[in-house]
């Protein structure tokens, strides 16, 4: 008993540890694009591994020579990122201002490997045009992930892809999350230690056969499919902590029933 205290005890420690080191925003930002080039934030807002994809908000910032004083563009301006799953070629109108826009990038990755699941968009590429036609010409772009996700964290890599500069982008759940999972398979694992112990005993006399004690077994059992619902992230069927603990709850949950049946059975009249 003093050790599932301790256990207990040190997972708490643990969530609230990792969460409350979390990050701290990265503080602010101060980048200012170059006068004849533009600055492409790309925000990570979303991640969805069953469809091995970033949801990201593309936000773009001209310098002084391609806006006028209104702010508005002295010429048509195109963003092309690569690899994307969405259109990869977002284009402001000459007249109009700049807005963010919604991206979205491929990603590998498995969310079956949860909660230990990353992904991965290698050699992202944002490059930016002025003008159109035959008069499109490239401008200097400097380019910035953020993320706006509480749960995740996103890593960059300066790379090459052939002449031009790229980027490595890395998404991976943060440490608070994969303690908070951990913690729910915990949970998990300790139902079906209580009711064996407790139907073991009743099976080997050890305590008194008492029927109300079934219905909570079977309450046991229908708890699994909830607690697992809280798992962040909604792993799909099939993930590895269905064969590592879900499977086994269910059965250890099952078993004990089993017992404490047997146990009625041979205690009768």
């Amino acid at each position: 008993m003093g050790l599932l205290v301790l256990i207990v005890i040190g997972l708490y420690v643990t969530v609230v540890v990792a969460y409350a080191t979390g990050g701290d925003g990265g503080g602010a930002d101060n980048r200012e694009p170059k006068a004849n080039g533009a600055l492409v934030y790309l925000d990570i807002d979303a991640v969805s591994g069953e469809d091995f994809s970033l949801q990201t908000r593309a936000s773009v910032y001209a310098g002084t020579d391609l806006i006028d004083g209104n702010g508005d563009l002295r010429q048509d301006l195109t963003v092309e990122v690569t690899p994307a799953a969405s259109a990869n070629s977002l284009t402001f109108a000459r007249g109009t201002q700049l807005s963010s826009l919604p991206v979205t990038l491929y990603a590998d990755g498995d969310i079956r490997d949860w909660p230990f699941d990353s992904y991965r968009a290698p050699s992202l590429t944002v490059r930016v045009f002025a003008g159109s036609g035959d008069a499109r010409i490239a401008v200097p772009t400097e380019v910035a992930v953020t993320d706006s996700m509480s749960s995740w964290t996103v890593d960059t890599t300066d790379t090459e892809d052939g002449s031009r500069e790229a980027l490595d982008v890395r998404v991976s759940r943060a440490g608070a999350t994969i303690a908070f999972g951990i913690a729910m398979c915990v949970v998990l694992a300790v139902l079906p230690i209580c009711t064996l112990f407790v139907s073991i005993q009743t099976l080997r006399r050890r305590k008194q056969f008492l029927p109300p004690i079934v219905t909570w077994f079977a309450v046991m059992l229908f708890a699994v499919l909830p607690i697992r619902n809280l798992f962040p992230g909604s792993p799909p069927i099939g993930s590895w902590v269905d064969y590592t603990v879900v499977l086994w709850v269910v059965m250890g949950l099952a078993l004990s029933l089993v017992f404490y049946v047997t146990a009625w059975w041979r205690q009768g009249p």
